[in-house]
Order: structure tokens, then sequence, then C-alpha cells
């Protein structure tokens, strides 16, 4: 390898001590944070196992999926799209901020070590996250290939799969790094923000459409028909390797898969090339431009709602995380494509909204009871964990800023995402009361899996530090959870909406077993704040 790293002008030694460092400095930080007071480090590595058991769980639907399937095309294809999709998501989450935030810049930016030297220790970083998720979804689907299918399909899935992840992780990363390079640093949050929606529109999108092609095709007898649009997917640029490994030497299996060696090359010249050249000096600009304030201190004004203790500090504080912290943004503002692609895929299903409004919307209630759960992840780590010092120095109560913080996420983040998404359903359906009325049992429900996740993990806001890897497992499993509740809501829709009494009546049992959660989460609360303990 060294030779390699001498021909991009990377010092191998330097890479490699950096590296390591690097990624024990995550594990071992990891596995301290992940416990409270009287747990052990083992906590960690419990939550390691966790994490490989929800992704060969993943894996093995996946290869149970590929078992059945009489076309290998088709299999593949389904099978790349899920590596990309987890893949990007797993960069969106823990990955977004690594090419272009200057936390190590204060200790390495004054050593002697080189743009490309340290553009490499960052990029190593992310790929070995995104190559061991690779692994952990994919490697029951590989044996399903090797077992059922012979050692040319095995070959080719492992050549397709790392192949499809490679690319969506360094496409994300080369367009992360460019946009530092073009938009300059006192534009640069701005500016990812806007790109952060846009390439979650591009992964959840993709995935949606490549997966709406294969459900059409896995309902006929799991035959995917080989047209252009299909085969010019990203998706299926790697799943034409199985078809030139059955020797299909044509137009419609060439043409993707040179493709995929195309794309990956520019890829590879992209982060060795000119946007590793002036990595060091462009994460300098970061951080003097962090620094720098942009203009006068304005009054304080946020916070209007809560006018007084507790309460008020954490409006002031979620408020100017959102604005500051990148990665808490990006976090919140996911959910926005999502749920956009969802609603659009209502919408151009045939159903009647006041018949089955659960059923023709179905993955929009899995958005709204999403919602809640992704703002309590984003909520508990922050890059600026070490400051949650003064949660603990001063004369407050832990429990009330728990509790207080829950209400602040409600009110600033959950009410007005309920709001739009009940509006843009009630338009694009042209039946409001339906719409509304759909909507308001779902914000029930999804506040009640808000009060749950607090229940089962009361944290303080922004006190602990992110784990790499986590989210998307996290993600992952609350998704599983989260998607059966949904099941079988909207199996109980006919029943729950056939009168206005029985809506109502739905909606009051959830607002009573709301407040019975509020309860039983304010005695855990005040039991749990006492044991929780600084991690900076």
């Amino acid at each position: 390898m060294k030779p390699f790293f001498d021909a991009v002008g990377v010092d191998y030694a330097q890479w490699w001590a950096l590296t390591r460092a690097m990624l024990k400095r995550d594990f071992r930080g990891r596995s301290a944070s992940l416990g409270r007071a009287g747990r052990t480090a083992a906590t960690g590595a419990r939550a390691l196992v966790s994490q490989a058991i929800i992704y060969s769980l993943i894996g093995g639907l996946l290869g149970a999926a590929l078992a059945a399937s009489k076309d290998v095309f088709f299999a593949g294809t389904l099978l790349c799209t899920y590596v990309m999709f987890m893949t990007g998501t797993a960069v969106m989450l823990d990955h977004s901020t690594a090419l272009t935030s200057a936390d190590d810049y204060a200790v390495l930016g004054f050593r002697p070590i080189n743009s490309r030297t340290y553009f490499a220790v960052r990029l190593t970083n992310v790929l070995v996250y995104t190559l061991l998720l690779t692994t952990l979804v994919s490697y029951l689907p590989v044996a399903f290939l090797f077992i059922q299918r012979g050692v040319i399909d095995g070959l080719a899935g492992i050549a397709a799969f790392y192949g499809s992840s490679m690319a969506i992780a360094l496409l994300l990363l080369v367009s992360y790094g460019a946009i530092q390079r073009l938009v300059g640093a006192n534009a640069l949050k701005q500016v990812l923000s806007v790109v952060q929606l846009l390439m979650s529109f591009m992964v959840y999108g993709g995935y949606l459409l490549v997966s709406r092609i294969a459900t059409q095709s896995f309902l006929k007898e799991y035959e995917l028909k080989r047209t252009w649009p299909i085969a010019l997917a990203p998706p299926a640029w790697f799943a034409s390797y199985f078809d030139l490994a059955h020797g299909h030497f044509n137009a419609m299996t060439l043409v993707p898969a040179a493709l995929t060696i195309v794309v990956l090359g520019a890829l590879v010249v992209a982060v060795t090339g000119s946007l590793a050249s002036g990595f060091s000096g462009q994460l300098g600009e970061v951080s003097v431009a962090a620094a720098t304030p942009k203009h006068a201190a304005r009054p304080v004004r946020e916070g209007w709602l809560f006018r007084a203790g507790e309460s008020r500090a954490m409006a002031l504080l979620i408020r100017s995380q959102f604005r500051n912290d990148q990665k808490f943004r990006l976090g919140v503002l996911t959910i926005l494509p999502l749920t956009a692609l969802y609603i659009f895929q209502g919408v151009s299903r045939p159903g009647d909204m006041s018949g089955r409004p659960g059923s023709q919307f179905m993955l929009v209630g899995f958005a709204i009871m999403m919602f809640p759960a992704m703002l309590k992840m984003q909520l508990t780590r922050s890059d600026s964990y070490k400051a949650s010092w003064i949660f603990f120095a001063a004369p407050v109560s832990r429990a009330r800023l728990i509790r207080a913080a829950k209400d602040v996420v409600v009110t600033m983040f959950l009410l007005p995402y309920l709001i739009a998404v009940a509006a843009v359903m009630a338009y694009a359906t042209r039946d409001p009361f339906h719409a509304v009325a759909h909507v308001l049992v779902l914000g029930l429900v999804s506040h009640l899996v808000l009060q749950t996740t607090i229940l089962l993990d009361p944290e303080l806001p922004f006190a602990k530090p992110f784990d790499k890897g986590g989210g998307p497992s996290r993600m992952m499993a609350l998704m599983l959870f989260i998607g059966l509740a949904n099941v079988a809501l909207t199996i109980a829709t006919p029943w729950l909406y056939s009168s206005v009494l029985l809506t109502g009546a739905t909606a009051l049992v959830v607002i009573l077993l709301s407040a019975l959660v509020e309860l039983i989460t304010k005695a855990r609360i005040e039991e749990q704040a006492r044991k929780l303990e600084f991690v900076g």
C-alpha cells in the first residue's frame, strides 16, 4: 500500500498512526459514553453486538428475498438499492460533516501533516464505518448466493454490494467537499442545509422508485423486465454484474457495468485530486469563520412561549443549537424530503381519503410517527457535549430540564411539522376534514412515541457525544418498531374513521394514555436525573 500512498501524496506512516488513533478514540469513547452511573464499559460492547444483530436481521430478510427470487437481476437490483440506501443514510446521519468539520484542526493543524494526509485520514474513517455496515448487511445475502447459485454469482454479489456502497459514500463525500470549496467557509452551513435536503431526496427518492418497480415485478413472479430506464438506474448498474456472470453480453448489461467503472474511477480521481490538496486550508477557514461573529449581537427574542425557568433556558438552547449546530439541523431537516416523497406516493395511489386514509397514506403515518423519535435521537447528542457541564454546576433541576426539552421540541418542531403535513394532505386529497382528522390522530400517537422514547432513555439535551455507526442502527430498530405499530394502526383505520364518535373516542384514548405515560415518565426522570453524570 505504501507505493500507492506515495503516488497520491499521502504520508503512509502518519496516515496509519492517525487512523488508528481516530478509530480507537471513536470506539473507546463510545463505550465510555454509552453507560450511566453504575454501568461498565461492557455496555459499549453490548451496543455493538446489538447493532450487528439488527443489521444481520436485515441482511437475513434480504437474503430470504434473494433465495425466493427466480430473477437474479431483480434480486441484485433490490439488494443494491437497500445497500445504497443504508450507506447513504449512514453518511448523512453520522458522517455528513466528516469533510467539513474543523474538530481536529486545533490539534493537528499546526503539525507537519500535509493536506492530502489529513484528508486521507478523514476519508478512511468514513469508509471504515460504511464498509463495516455493508459487510453486516450483505454477508448473509452473499452466503445465499454462494450456496444457492454458485461461486460466480457469489463473487458477483460481493463486487456489486461493495461497489454500490463505495459509490454512494464517495459521491456524497465528494459532493460535500466540492461544496466546501465552492461556497467558502462563511456560507458553508447554510448551503449544506439545502444540499442535505436535496441529497436526502436523491437517496430516499431513488430507494422508493426502485422499490416500487421491484414490488410490481415481485408480484409478477419475481421477473424484472430489462428496459433502458431500469438498466440506467444506479442500483441496476451494479446488478448487471450478475447478468455478466451468466454470460449475457449485450448493450443493456455492458453499458451499465461500464458506467460503474467510469463513475468509481471518476470519484477516486476526485478524492485523490484537487479536493484533497487544499483540505487543511479549507478547515482552517471554517474554524476561523466559526469563531468570528458575522454581525453585532441582536436582542434575544427566542423562547417567547417559554418565559421563565428551565423551560426558557431549553427554548433558547435548542433554538440556538438548531441555528449553529450543523449535525442537529441536518438531522431534524432529514424528515422533510422523506415526508414529501411519502405524500407524493400516497397521492399517486388510487384511494378515497374518507374510506381508508391510513391505507392510502400509510407511509405518511410512518414518517409522522418516526419524526419525534428522530428528534429525540438528535436532541441527546452533540459535538459540543462538553459544554453540558453547566447542567451539573448550575442551581437548576435536571429533571425539569429534561421535561422542558420535550415541551420545547413539541412546540418548535413537532407542531409546525404536523400543521404543514395536514395542510399539504388537505390540499392534495381535496378532503380537508378527513386529512386533518387523520393527521390529528397520528400527531397524538407521535407525541406518545416521543414520551415513550424519553421514558426509556431520559437524557439531558446535547450532553452525550455522537457514537459513529450508532445512528443508522438505532434508526433501523426504531423503523422496525414504529413500522409494526403503523401497520396495526393502518389495519384499524376502517373502524377508527367509520364515524366521528369513534374517531373522537380514539383520540381521547390516546390522550388519556399519553397522560398516564407522562406521570410515569415524570417519576422515572426524577429518579434517573439524580444518577446522570457529566461525560465530558
